[in-house]
């Protein structure tokens, strides 16, 4: 191993060290802001620890002696040229969460329930306990759905609805995992300087993904599908700078949701980020905390930094979303910087919003119908009718309930017999008597031993006695 140590260490699943690569070479990774972080490598093909280097094998990455982070290894690609090589491609550990899901359909969160809890629901699906939730900055009180999702997405999906800025954060030193949702830090920790450690800047203004209106819908469709009047005063969209570019609308179609109060916060949080043009940095910089670190702050995604260029009147503080190198050994001091409100992909993605609603967003979830129940029933003060309405287990939304009715006056087609009183009479060993009246009424009597004797009346003819 050199002086500045960049040497990759590989483990198995179960964490036991198997190797140290020492001739792995054009090692590069790529750290966004809240999305999954990526690494590659490369081995030369006649290198015997290349059985080391499986699918799902965990590797540390190094630059300059500083642990970057624990990656696990997906694809490679070999190449047989006059050399031969084998590149490895990695994705952060935080990639574990994906083995895992949320079968069928879950609901946690709304009143009493914060945020902290529906991360743990989450990481309690784990079927290896890997990762723990250590830290949570934030406790709102949200509502989350999910149906056949895998944890990693789930988790995601938490913060979305937020907003303020927030990181997630890993400790991968010591087992179980530790993750911490935290909010963004507020002051710049370091400054990127034209002609100091800049040597190309990128500026892009982007207009067209003004929104100044949001019309905001969730789950359904037609006149079931949920808005935010309930919770806005019933006004369905929300705005935001319509006196600086006038009334730019569009609509936000989101079905995970199904609460108002949630649907709300999220389309805050997004319109927040669309109602001022996309405005970004791409910044090839020169990493002097590499040269000096007790000198120089190391760039991290979620840290804010102010961007420097006089020369162009350019003074900003906004957070680094993207810190890339892709050699740490032939080039050790290049990196590329990328700083924003947001990421270019949030904006892309939102811009193209009518696209979405038109084609993807607003297909049929479950049609509106119509449920018929006919009934009908004797009643009278002392008997009512009792009406059942059996409702599936797939219904989703109860519009309205209407009931039609029409009273109309009882009929019966039965006619009742002169005379139909009966009286019973038991002994005192439990024989019974029954006689009916004149008219065709019936008489059964037992004797004192459970004999028995029926005898009709006279218009009824014929008797049968049995004695005991």
């Amino acid at each position: 191993m050199g002086a500045v140590d960049n040497t990759i260490r590989v483990y198995d699943s179960n964490m036991r060290k198997l190797a140290y690569l020492e001739n792995a070479y054009n090692i590069g990774y790529t750290l966004k802001l809240n999305e999954l972080w990526t690494a590659q490598f490369t081995l030369p093909a006649t290198d015997k620890k290349n059985i080391y280097c499986q699918p799902f094998n965990y590797v540390e990455i190094f630059d300059g002696g500083e642990r970057i982070e624990l990656f696990r290894i997906m694809p490679s690609t070999l190449t047989r040229n006059s050399e031969g090589n084998i590149v490895y491609q990695c994705e952060h550990v935080l990639a574990t969460l994906m083995d895992d899901v949320l079968f069928q359909y879950h609901q946690i969160g709304n009143i009493g329930v914060g945020t902290a809890s529906v991360l743990r629901y989450i990481l309690d699906h784990q079927l290896t306990k890997r990762w723990q939730l250590r830290n949570c900055d934030f406790y709102r009180q949200f509502e989350y759905k999910w149906e056949n999702e895998n944890l990693l997405s789930a988790l995601f999906s938490v913060p979305q609805p937020f907003n303020e800025g927030y990181r997630w954060e890993f400790d991968t030193t010591r087992t179980p995992w530790q993750l911490d949702l935290k909010r963004l830090p507020t002051q710049f920790v370091a400054d990127i300087v034209y002609k100091k450690n800049m040597l190309e800047i990128k500026k892009e203004v982007d207009p067209s993904t003004i929104v100044t209106r949001l019309y905001c819908l969730g789950y359904g469709e037609g006149d079931n599908q949920l808005n935010i009047c309930s919770v806005n005063g019933g006004i369905p969209y929300l705005e935001a700078n319509t006196a600086t570019y006038g009334i730019k609308s569009s609509i936000l179609v989101d079905r995970r949701f199904e609460n108002a109060e949630t649907l709300k916060a999220y389309g805050q949080s997004i319109l927040d980020e669309l109602k001022n043009p996309f405005k970004s940095y791409s910044v090839r910089a020169i990493d002097l905390h590499r040269k000096s670190p007790s000198k120089y702050e190391r760039y991290f995604p979620g840290d804010i930094v102010r961007v420097i260029d006089k020369e162009d009147n350019i003074i900003e503080d906004l957070p680094i979303v993207s810190v890339s190198k892709s050699d740490i050994t032939g080039a050790p001091g290049d990196i590329e910087v990328e700083i924003a409100k947001r990421t270019r992909d949030i904006a892309s993605s939102i811009s193209s919003l009518q696209d979405r609603t038109r084609i993807n967003e607003v297909y049929a979830q479950g049609a509106t119908n119509q449920m018929i129940v006919p009934f009908a029933d004797n009643a009278d003060p002392s008997n009512p009718a009792v009406m059942r309405i059996y409702i599936p287990d797939t219904m989703v939304r109860i519009n309205k309930c209407i009931l039609n009715y029409q009273v109309d006056n009882f009929r019966a087609y039965s006619k009742a017999i002169e005379g139909g009183g009966a009286t019973t009479r038991s002994t005192n060993d439990g024989g019974a008597s029954t006689q009916t009246s004149s008219s065709g009424g019936g008489g059964t009597q037992t004797s004192s031993y459970g004999g028995a004797s029926t005898q009709t009346s006279s218009s009824g003819g014929g008797g049968t006695q049995t004695s005991s």
